[in-house]
């Protein structure tokens, strides 16, 4: 990590995570809330907790690569927006999935699908959330990528500034600047399959309230990697110059 030049910063963040896991795992009024909020008011909830926490991801991984957490043209409200949006629809496709993957599991014989999402650990739930994963990842999961693309694109051309969420995305335009290379070989293939579903699958193994709230850490843990990815990239390739000049 690079160093911060507010350290504050870093130790203020540092104990805001601290606090709110120790309310989840200590408090049982926090949790009865979290439970009744995500019980009564899904999508609202499903904003929220991506606004949050997939915008923490993307911040922390700027921390990391850049030493600042909210850079120049960031743009921390648009894209909490964006983020809570697509919260709204992987909230609501998961509730189409975990029910329709089962369905079609059960179509084909497996009639015990349906039941084992909310029934005990075994192979068989194991297998139900593999394909509820399998199935959001290959038939939902790109469409929303390629949005969330656009999206970024978009609150870049206008800096981050709070213009963007008034103005409409140009997405013939947009399309065309996404370097769909890196975009098919980073995001849609390698990330689909060795990151999203494996991770997914976990996911739908949680008791139903969880999941949409363990899918936003999710977030945060792929931007993570992505920036350690990112800075070790950056750091070996003077080495491997150097090598090439010798």
């Amino acid at each position: 990590m690079k160093r911060s030049p507010h350290p504050l910063v870093d130790l203020s963040c540092l104990a805001v995570c601290v606090i709110i896991v120790a309310a989840f795992l200590f408090s049982d009024t926090v949790l009865r809330g979290y439970l009744t909020v995500t019980a009564d008011h899904p999508y609202v909830a499903g904003f929220c907790k991506f606004a949050l926490l997939a915008t923490f991801g993307e911040s922390l991984a700027q921390r990391l690569r850049s030493g600042r957490w909210l850079p120049e043209g960031f743009g921390l409200v648009p894209r909490a927006v964006v983020w809570g949006l697509l919260g709204v629809c992987i909230t609501l496709a998961f509730a189409i999935f975990s029910a329709g993957a089962p369905a079609a599991m059960k179509s084909l014989g497996l009639d015990w699908a349906p039941a084992a999402l909310a029934g005990p650990m075994g192979a068989k739930k194991v297998a139900t959330a593999f394909a509820v994963s399998l199935t959001i990842n290959t038939m939902f999961a790109p469409a929303m990528m390629v949005a969330h693309k656009v999206a970024d694109l978009h609150l870049e051309h206008y800096g981050g500034r709070l213009e963007s969420l008034r103005r409409m995305p140009r997405p013939g335009v947009l399309l065309r600047a996404v370097d769909w290379e890196a975009m098919w070989d980073i995001v849609l293939f390698r990330g689909v399959v060795f990151f999203w579903i494996p991770a997914h699958t976990v996911t739908f193994l949680l008791p139903e309230a969880f999941r949409v709230l363990f899918a936003a850490a999710l977030g945060a843990v792929l931007g993570l990697i992505l920036a350690w990815a990112g800075g070790r990239r950056s750091a070996s390739a003077p080495a491997a110059a150097e090598a090439d000049a010798g």
